[in-house]
């Protein structure tokens, strides 16, 4: 409940917030769309899907031995909207998957295989944004950005046989990115190059779960969303 609480006042500011800058800048602003795809690198801890490197079943616990989570991809939809010569307001939203990957199931005590995971990890980052252009003839720009993240994964136990599993486990943080990008006037359309570092779940973790970040680096098509010449 407190997730959800949290989720309705972000989209609640969110949409405010875009009123407010649409009704300030609807005389001038150049809105734009764009769509984005690529691929995304993510840290150790990703696939920490219990937020835990154990697991509790009855009064016996069990160890956790994972795969290191593999590189992933990147695709969503984003709008732009000038501000001035230099700064630009984003929003946005995405689909973050990561392959499927392993988790072995070991009895603390005798190390014996309990059961064999297969795992799949999907983010789905909620994000508003600023750019600042920092070299403007070239494009070039640094960028930051708030994200509520959806973050779901889906178990299937491939070996074994083990009682105190969720199949299925979603649950919500709030982040934020930083990151850099350039922009390619084409004349009719955009094209946009951005790397960005992303931290999932800066706010509302629980117990000791460790952080979970992920580096995307993608390539965007915008129509629309040009600043000031």
């Amino acid at each position: 409940m407190k997730n959800l609480n949290l989720f309705r006042t972000i989209i609640v500011v969110a949409v405010f917030g875009l009123i407010s800058v649409l009704s300030t800048y609807r005389a001038r602003a150049d809105i734009g769309l764009g769509i984005f795809a690529g691929l995304a690198t993510p840290n150790s801890e990703i696939n920490n899907i219990y937020n835990s490197d154990k697991l509790t079943d009855g009064a016996t616990v069990n160890n956790l031995v994972r795969d290191a989570a593999k590189t992933g991809f990147d695709v969503g939809v984003k709008f732009r909207l000038p501000l001035g010569n230099s700064l630009l307001f984003n929003a946005g939203i995405s689909w973050c998957s990561f392959p499927k990957t392993n988790i072995l199931i070991q009895s603390a005590t005798s190390n014996s295989a309990l059961a064999t995971l297969v795992t799949t990890q999907n983010i789905f980052p909620i994000s508003v944004g600023m750019h600042l252009l920092s070299f403007k003839p070239l494009g070039i720009y640094a960028t930051g950005e708030l994200t509520y993240n959806i973050m779901n994964s889906s178990v299937e136990v491939t070996a074994g046989n083990y009682s105190n599993i969720d199949t299925r486990t979603t649950y919500n943080r709030t982040g934020f990115g930083l990151g850099a990008g350039i922009d390619l006037d084409l004349f009719l359309t955009l094209i946009n190059i951005e790397a960005k570092y992303n931290f999932a779940n800066v706010l509302g973790k629980v117990n000791d779960e460790k952080a979970k970040n992920y580096l995307t680096v993608n390539v965007a098509v915008y129509f629309g969303g040009k600043q000031p010449k």
